[in-house]
Order: C-alpha cells, then sequence, then structure tokens
C-alpha cells in the first residue's frame, strides 16, 4: 500500500466514521421524536378513559340517587296509605 493510498483509506474510514455518527444521530432523533408522540397518545388515552370513567361514576351516582329518591316516595306514600287505613280501622273500632 502506498503512502497515497492509506491517506484516501483513512479519510473514507474518517467519513464513514462521520457518516455513521450522523445517520446514528439522526436515528435518535427519530426514536426519541416517536418515543415523545407515543407517550403524549398514551396520557391522552390515559386522561380520555379517566374522564369516561368519571362521567360513568357521577352518572351512576344519580341514577342511584334518583332510585332512591322514587323508592323513598313510594315508601311514604305506602306507609301513608296504611296509616290512613289504620286511623280508619281505630276511628272505627271507637265509633262503636
Amino acid at each position: 500500500m502506498t503512502e497515497n493510498n492509506a491517506e484516501n483509506t483513512g479519510a473514507e474510514a474518517v467519513d464513514k466514521a462521520k457518516d455513521f455518527a450522523a445517520d446514528a444521530a439522526e436515528k435518535a432523533k427519530d426514536f426519541a421524536g416517536d418515543a415523545a408522540e407515543k407517550a403524549k397518545d398514551f396520557a391522552g388515552d390515559a386522561s380520555e378513559n379517566i374522564k369516561e370513567f368519571a362521567e360513568d361514576a357521577v352518572g351512576n351516582v344519580k341514577e342511584f340517587a334518583e332510585d332512591a329518591g322514587e323508592n323513598l316516595k313510594e315508601f311514604a306514600g305506602d306507609a301513608a296509605e296504611k296509616a290512613k287505613g289504620l286511623g280508619a280501622k281505630i276511628a272505627g273500632i271507637f265509633k262503636h
């Protein structure tokens, strides 16, 4: 190998190393961008899921409260009817 060939080979090796480093840097940049985008998507999905869960929970609590209110109204109505009927029976007993 002549001195000139050795210089060319050395220069080619340096150029290849520079190219390799540039490619690696570009790939690392792309990977970091992709990772950041995926993390952002994941956070958005998690946030949406939490929001939906909270909305469902609120809806369930409202529904439970409405059902409980209805049941309480029915119970109060039944109790009032029974009390009325009992009052009439007691009044009937004392009438005689």
